[in-house]
């Protein structure tokens, strides 16, 4: 069966043009006549999109709240009244796993995508720039031995002046697991995306995920320290966050920047790591440690400069201290919305 033209529209703005695994993930989340009108008429309030395409307000909310409830729309952050579709793929694919009545099939769908289309998508983004929408935060305990104060790229920080905090599984976990992937992931149980204030304001309207208090927050920014999970977070400085705790086995940011070789996939941090070679025993935990394949060992450690993201784990692993961060970019290098 063709693709509704509004569906063939909405694939060619995520950058999938004419995929037939989109048009089966399509399937799954869109139901109807009804749905297709729906979506056709946002971003719009209940009221809104009644009035475009001629449904009666109760038929419009009932569609609009049972395709947000499966994670097919969203919510502009401040704006939870008015309905739109994600402006991004992975934005829908990790609202979708979400829906706890998710069929395999979906988990499988999204799979094959990512794993068979999305290098031609890489492809197009390497030539054109598009600023990377998450950026990777230190391990404070990194850098603390060079004296230097982490305020705006404090994950701590984060957490410890938020208002609301909430954490839901890892969509990227979440969808390696269903389909049988991320054998040996070294993610604990706590290590979920947490979100604050307006983030997390919109989970706990879908009803998902976890509310905790800013002590349990912070212990869990420790325990994904503890299992050398990168930090990564919205690529900007608002009260308004998001943190994931990433890993190479599952995570599709580090999937980017390893398997398909997009670097521009993440901001990295405003520091680098330096190898004091004379101190280093090589022992190779700081090889196992790096997610970003960044570190080698033959007799002695060796650093690649251009894939290091300044996340700091490998600091913390080495027992000797023979490799410290640098701040390599001032602090404009974040940015400021």
């Amino acid at each position: 069966m063709p693709m509704p033209e509004v569906l063939q529209q909405y694939a060619m703005r995520l950058g999938f043009p004419g995929s037939e695994t989109l048009a089966q993930i399509f399937a799954l989340l869109f139901d109807g006549e009804d749905d297709l009108r729906i979506i056709e008429a946002m971003p719009g309030t209940v009221q809104e999109i009644a009035d475009r395409t001629g449904l009666s307000p109760e038929r419009v909310r009932a569609s609009t709240e049972r395709l947000a409830r499966c994670g097919a729309v969203g919510h502009p952050m401040h704006h939870p009244d008015v309905f739109r579709l994600f402006p991004a793929m992975i934005e829908l694919r990790d609202a979708t796993v979400l829906w706890p009545g998710a069929p395999q099939e979906l988990f499988e769908l999204w799979g094959r995508l990512i794993s068979t289309e999305l290098p031609h998508l890489v492809t197009v983004l390497k030539g054109i720039v598009v600023p990377p929408m998450v950026r990777v935060v230190p391990v404070e305990r990194s850098v603390e031995a060079q004296n230097t104060v982490l305020d705006i790229d404090s994950a701590r920080r984060i957490f410890r002046e938020a208002d609301l905090i909430t954490a839901v599984p890892c969509p990227c976990r979440t969808q390696a697991r269903r389909n049988g992937l991320g054998s040996g992931c070294p993610a604990p149980p706590t290590s979920m995306c947490m979100q604050t204030n307006g983030f997390a304001r919109a989970i706990l309207n879908r009803g998902l995920g976890q509310r905790l208090d800013n002590a349990e927050a912070l212990t869990r920014v420790g325990d994904a320290e503890d299992a050398g999970l990168v930090h990564m977070v919205r690529n900007n400085v608002q009260k308004d966050m998001f943190m994931c705790n990433c890993c190479s086995c599952c995570c599709i940011g580090l999937h980017f920047v390893n398997q398909l070789a997009y670097s521009g996939a993440l901001a990295p941090s405003r520091f680098r790591v330096r190898l004091h070679p004379e101190a280093c025993s090589g022992c190779g935990l700081c090889a196992e440690r790096c997610q970003f394949h960044a570190l080698s060992v033959e007799e002695v450690a060796s650093v690649r400069q251009e894939r290091c993201y300044g996340c700091g784990n490998c600091v913390i692993a080495c027992p000797e201290a023979a490799l410290v961060l640098e701040e390599v970019r001032p602090r404009e290098h974040i940015r400021v919305k």
